[in-house]
This record gives structure tokens, C-alpha cells and sequence, in this order.
């Protein structure tokens, strides 16, 4: 049996946000369509994601022959320096007239996007993640006065990635320093949102690797 000494990699920090909106319903019959444009935001200051999930043990002849996880959701907690005000209305479903909104004590259903973060390694690869049917949960505000020595406080916004209805994808992830990567850019990655295995021979022809 052969021994193999393989480098490690880490992760070095964030890059940017970016997000796209679901447009039309959502059925378990298609992919769902986005908007045509993606907002990208230098905005970061962290991001931490934790799962949600179930897991299913079964014991038999006193031995576990079973033992299934099943990853429900992400929720990302993100801290963010500042966010466009066009984006930040459209993922809340803010409707302004003359720049005036109204917020309700009704029931209601946030609108879907898509979410995407980048994540450079040690060794200058990076890793890309989309998820795709994302809502956002009411956030808290606090502000206050400026002093002598300014401050910029973060915001947390609170989001969720559910399984999308038409294949139960939570998370589309790209590794620039797979072997297999062949050529699909984080750039590339980033131009839509990828959220089934269909669209890779549409959405980076040629780049499969061996």
C-alpha cells in the first residue's frame, strides 16, 4: 500500500457577494428562472454558515447498519459593511412610491434569490458557491451618532438556503484547483446562477477535463 503526502489548503478570507433574483414561481417541474442581472457587492466583513440536518440511525443484529444525514437547509449569517438600496429592497419585496414604503403586520413571503460567495485558498485557488433559493429573515438596526473617531458598524443579515423545489439543491460549489476543473473560471461561475448538473455542458462547453 503506497503512502501519498498531500498539500493542504485553507481558506485566506472572502471575496465579494453576489445576488440574483428569482423571477416568475417556482415549480418542482423546471429550473427556476433568475433575473438577467446578478448584483455583485464589495461587502463582506464575515460570513458564517451552519447546517441544518437530520440524521437516521438503524441497529440490527446488535451492529449500526444504518446511518444516513440529511442536510435540510444552510443558514448563512452575514455580516455585512453596508448594502445597495435597490438590492436590499428587492431581497426584503419593498415596493416604494416616491420612495416611500409601507411595512405591514400582515403575514408574508420574502422573495427568493439566489446567493453567491467566493473564497480564496492558500495555494490560489478558489472556491465558488452559489446557492440558489435563498430568503432573508426581518433584521435588527441600531444607529447612533458619530464621534471624533468614526465607525462603521456591520449589519447581520440572517439568511436561508433552502432545497430548490425542482431538484433539491441547496448548494452549486466550484474548485478552481479540482483536476477536473479544466478551464471553468471563477469568473465564468459567477456570471449566472448554476443550480443543476444540466446546465454545465450549456454553461462552460468543452471545460469537462478528463
Amino acid at each position: 500500500m503506497a503512502t501519498e503526502r498531500k498539500e493542504i489548503q485553507y481558506s485566506v478570507g472572502i471575496e465579494d457577494l453576489y445576488i440574483c433574483m428569482m423571477s416568475g414561481s417556482e415549480t418542482a417541474d423546471a429550473i427556476p428562472t433568475y433575473d438577467a442581472v446578478v448584483y455583485q457587492q464589495t461587502n463582506i466583513s464575515d460570513l458564517t454558515i451552519s447546517a441544518t440536518s437530520t440524521n437516521f440511525v438503524k441497529w440490527a443484529s446488535n451492529k449500526k447498519i444504518i446511518n444516513i444525514t440529511k442536510n435540510t437547509a444552510f443558514g448563512l449569517a452575514f455580516n455585512l459593511a453596508g448594502l445597495n438600496r435597490e438590492v436590499k429592497d428587492k431581497i426584503f419585496g419593498k415596493t416604494r412610491t416616491k420612495g416611500i414604503s409601507f411595512e405591514k403586520a400582515i403575514a408574508k413571503e420574502y422573495p427568493k434569490f439566489a446567493v453567491g460567495a467566493i473564497f480564496p485558498l492558500n495555494d490560489g485557488s478558489k472556491l465558488a458557491r452559489w446557492y440558489p433559493r435563498c430568503t432573508v429573515a426581518p433584521i435588527e438596526e441600531s444607529w447612533k451618532t458619530q464621534n471624533e473617531e468614526m465607525t462603521v458598524d456591520d449589519i447581520t443579515y440572517t439568511i436561508t438556503a433552502d432545497p430548490l423545489l425542482f431538484n433539491d439543491v441547496t448548494q452549486a460549489e466550484l474548485d478552481t484547483g479540482a483536476a477536473d476543473a479544466a478551464g471553468v473560471t471563477v469568473a465564468d461561475f459567477m456570471k449566472q446562477v448554476v443550480c443543476d448538473e444540466s446546465q454545465i455542458a450549456t454553461l462552460f462547453p468543452g471545460t469537462t477535463g478528463a
